[in-house]
């Protein structure tokens, strides 16, 4: 009776699950979060790798380079974007005011102290033309502070808001008496930023004294005001 017979195969290493790991998160390096695994696991595969160990040497080797690929584009962007703090700020200079006219001042441009006339015109308007306040004029920016972030505050949706810090800046800057004694009727009006002034990130807001009748000559602030943005 014969024996039965067959012939042995020698068996083929198996393939590092380490170094398919590695490929694949190298490749998904575009998303940052799988470099630091995919450099970690892919020089564990190497050393379980090559030749007598198990197989995927190269797609360990591959994952490693496709994880420093994307690593120099992440090092690069970040640099570009942090390099320059300043094109960056909250109110970008020129990012949405355009240079207003000479002798003109826009949201961008204002300060407190500044006086203006009134346009007269109805509805918006995106400057304000300067003068100075020794001259009869019907504005005067008595201060200024920094709207809370969100959307852009149509209609009276900043009017709270605008209102208490106002009457606080008013309540400190303004020389209310020799207003009263000289007999000028003013009204607390503030000036916001427009739409695409908001959606740049600018969130100053004027607080200013209105004469309706252009009566306010010199000043309507104290000696030592505070003209800081924010005010106080």
């Amino acid at each position: 009776m014969n024996q039965p017979y067959g012939f042995a195969y020698p068996q083929r290493p198996k393939t590092s699950g380490l170094a398919i790991a590695t490929l694949v998160l190298g490749l998904a390096g575009c998303l940052a979060l799988p470099l630091l695994p995919a450099i970690i696991l892919g020089i564990i595969a190497l050393t379980q790798t090559g030749p007598g160990k198990q197989q995927g040497r190269g797609l360990a080797i591959g994952g490693l380079v496709a994880a420093g690929f994307w690593a120099i584009g992440w090092v690069a962007l970040l640099g570009n974007t942090m390099g320059d703090p300043d094109r960056y700020t909250a109110s970008p200079t020129g990012a949405s005011c355009a240079t207003p006219p000479s002798g003109h001042a826009n949201v961008c441009t204002l300060k407190p102290g500044d006086c203006f006339q009134q346009p007269a015109v109805t509805g918006t308007y995106t400057s304000v033309e300067l003068t100075t306040c020794d001259r009869a004029h019907s504005t005067e920016v008595i201060g200024a502070f920094t709207a809370a972030d969100g959307p852009w505050p149509s209609g009276g949706e900043l009017k709270a808001e605008a209102l208490t810090h106002c009457q606080r800046i008013m309540a400190k800057n303004v020389d209310s008496p020799r207003l009263n004694a000289e007999g000028v009727y003013t009204d607390l009006v503030t000036w916001k930023p427009g739409r695409d002034e908001w959606k740049h990130g600018v969130r100053t807001v004027f607080c200013t004294l209105h004469s309706p009748g252009s009566e306010l000559t010199g000043s309507v602030l104290v000696p030592g005001a505070d003209l800081a943005v924010p005010t106080g």
